[in-house]
């Protein structure tokens, strides 16, 4: 790979482990970040020309650790003095090792993910920090953040400028230890699980599952819950993700299309991982009070207890609804919340639950309204709805799939 446009691929491939090995050379994410922007602007000079190297990912992490040392003595002779600690550390990578890495930051099994804890500073707001984490630790693209947390990419690079000058302003701490990690752990279990639904449900129009983000989220949160098991939302994070993936082998047919959940083959999902997952959510929930994370496991854990769609308990999945969105209430909660009801109670009854608290421009109520419309006979004002969901899908295959169930409801009708 020697042209300009494989280099980029491959940097942007290499970027988050060499910015998590480069942060244990600096004593914070800024620094990392400037030295590890410096390796890569000389890779993108190099590379096309002579080629990649065989340890591309060691080459990088040897530049910017070289440019970091450049930017400390730099830094040190501009303000006419030295820090002695500093210095020792200069004259060798084992003491600036032990430097950069103080007693309280060791302990976190994976570099990933206390890179993620160094992102999700006190300082910002737990939104700004999963944001930062996504973009800056995990790679994702600043377009699809912006979709995750629903506004526009332009929005999304403001929001991540101003949160990396706040980190900068704050003193950029490095990541506590896993005892001492209370006060980031909200923020971290929010990208972790932004993480998995890029990759569980993909903005990607190449592929609607990416199994590589699904992956990293699920290895970042067992390696949180390893230390951490005396949290009880991070064992309701890891359970959620687990009773998911249980069900990833029947989510694509053979052409690569989604299948929807009630039309999925349950004898493809995983119940080992379903028990594992069940257990752990059997653990966080003795803890205390469930937390929002512990109730979807909840949810899920009820989906994957029915053996066909049939046998779902649409009642408790309703119930369980109502108590997360008393625990954090959204507008996707409350949608979801009213397709359960309607299960139960009847399509009138869903829509009367999306009359309030909804705002018409929101992802997936124009899908759910034209499911309900429907079921009560109102096939124009469902199959408009219908046609405003398809224009505002989130990937070419979930157009796709609204526009099947249109067809559907077209043929129906001219059926009758």
């Amino acid at each position: 790979m020697s042209d300009t446009a494989g280099t980029a691929a491959e940097l942007r491939r290499l970027y988050p482990r060499v910015l998590a090995r480069t942060l244990s050379l600096t004593r914070g994410l800024a620094d990392a970040e400037d030295a590890v922007q410096d390796a890569i602007e000389r890779a993108l000079a190099a590379w096309p020309r002579v080629g990649v190297p065989d340890s591309a990912e060691g080459w990088l992490v040897t530049v910017a650790a070289n440019c970091h040392r450049d930017r400390l003595r730099r830094r040190r002779r501009e303000e006419h003095h030295a820090d002695a600690l500093a210095t020792l550390a200069e004259m060798s990578p084992w003491v600036q090792g032990a430097v950069a890495l103080p007693a309280i930051a060791r302990g976190w099994k994976d570099d990933l993910l206390r890179l993620l804890f160094a992102c999700c500073h006190p300082a910002l707001e737990p939104g700004e920090s999963a944001a930062l984490a996504l973009a800056t630790v995990l790679g994702i693209s600043n377009g699809e953040i912006a979709d995750a947390f629903l506004v526009t990419p332009r929005t999304m690079e403001q929001r991540l400028t101003r949160a990396r000058r706040r980190l900068r302003e704050a003193g950029d701490y490095e990541a506590p230890a896993p005892a001492h990690a209370d006060e980031r752990i909200g923020a971290v279990l929010c990208a972790l699980h932004l993480l998995f639904n890029e990759g569980y449900w993909s903005s990607d129009d190449a592929g609607p599952v990416r199994r590589d983000l699904c992956r990293l989220a699920q290895g970042l949160t067992r390696s949180l819950h390893e230390p951490r098991p005396d949290v009880p939302e991070v064992g309701g994070l890891l359970a959620v993700l687990l009773f998911h993936e249980a069900r990833v082998a029947a989510r694509l047919d053979e052409q690569g299309a989604p299948v929807p959940l009630p039309e999925q083959d349950r004898s493809r999902w995983d119940r080992p991982m379903i028990d594992e997952a069940a257990a752990i959510l059997r653990d966080a929930l003795v803890r205390g009070t469930a937390g929002p994370f512990q109730l979807e496991a909840a949810i899920s854990a009820v989906h994957c207890e029915a053996l066909a769609a049939d046998d779902t308990d649409w009642g408790q999945i309703a119930e369980l609804y109502r108590l997360l969105e008393a625990a954090r209430p959204s507008p996707t909660v409350r949608i979801n919340r009213a397709f359960a009801l309607s299960r139960v109670e009847g399509a009138a009854a869903g829509l009367e639950l999306l009359e309030f608290g909804v705002a018409g421009d929101e992802p997936y109520l124009a899908l759910v309204r034209g499911v309900l419309l429907a079921e009560l006979g109102q096939v124009d004002e469902a199959l408009a709805e219908l046609a405003r969901a398809e224009a505002t899908a989130r990937n070419v295959h979930e157009a796709a799939q609204i526009r099947s169930r249109s067809e559907s409801i077209r043929s129906r009708r001219g059926a009758t």
